[in-house]
């Protein structure tokens, strides 16, 4: 006989629009101070760049995984998805 396994349900809400607009402005931070830095002749511009992009995605990434919620049971998502958002389960025949 095969052990139950555990199962847990995560909910990561983020729009389509939100996503991009974080994506973007990660992109554009990056590109002026290192292109900045090139345009400059300027290396430590180029070097503070490159870490400011590394520590933004590790405090993103951090910050990420702090923000999901995780659920024991299909029924308790069903049930938060209801209290937060009226979301309703469609059954189709």
């Amino acid at each position: 006989m095969m052990g139950k396994k555990d199962v847990c349900f995560y909910l990561v809400a983020q729009s389509a629009i939100g996503g991009i607009a974080v994506n973007l402005s990660t992109f554009v931070l990056v590109l002026a101070t290192i292109g900045i830095g090139v345009w400059l002749d300027s290396s430590p511009m180029e070097w503070l760049g490159a870490i400011m992009f590394w520590m933004l995605l590790i405090a993103r990434a951090a910050n990420r995984k702090s923000n999901k919620k995780a659920f024991d049971h299909p029924q308790e998502l069903a049930d938060y998805l209801y209290s937060k958002y009226g979301v309703i389960a469609k059954v189709e025949d």
